[in-house]
């Protein structure tokens, strides 16, 4: 029922730049925030690419200061991230991730 009503997302996860922590395949679900809600160091979030606005990120959140957010990929040679990207501005906050569902091919499914 959440998710109709548009406080959950349900995003697969296509890259690898999270891994080990999610791998392709596998579906988070998400909270929707916004740039007011309060944000913990180490939580998974989702933004908008601040460059290709049709793209969304997944990344842990590493630092919050009043440049933006700074986003990095557990996987960093896989990743494109705030150290390429610069920090990413919080009015491109979609959510935070809440759980997860491993791809049906993981381990974790045997």
């Amino acid at each position: 029922m959440l998710l109709f009503c548009g406080l959950r997302l349900l995003l697969r996860i296509e890259g690898r730049s999270m891994q080990p922590t999610l791998e392709p395949g596998d579906r988070v679900l998400v909270r929707r925030l916004n740039s007011n809600s309060t944000l913990r160091l180490g939580s998974v979030l989702v933004t908008w690419h601040p460059q290709r606005t049709n793209l969304r990120l997944i990344k842990r959140l590493n630092r919050l200061d009043s440049t933006g957010l700074w986003l990095l990929g557990d996987n960093p040679a896989e990743s494109t991230d705030s150290r390429q990207l610069g920090p990413v501005a919080t009015s491109l906050l979609i959510g935070e991730v809440v759980g997860r569902l491993p791809s049906r091919g993981s381990e974790q499914d045997r």
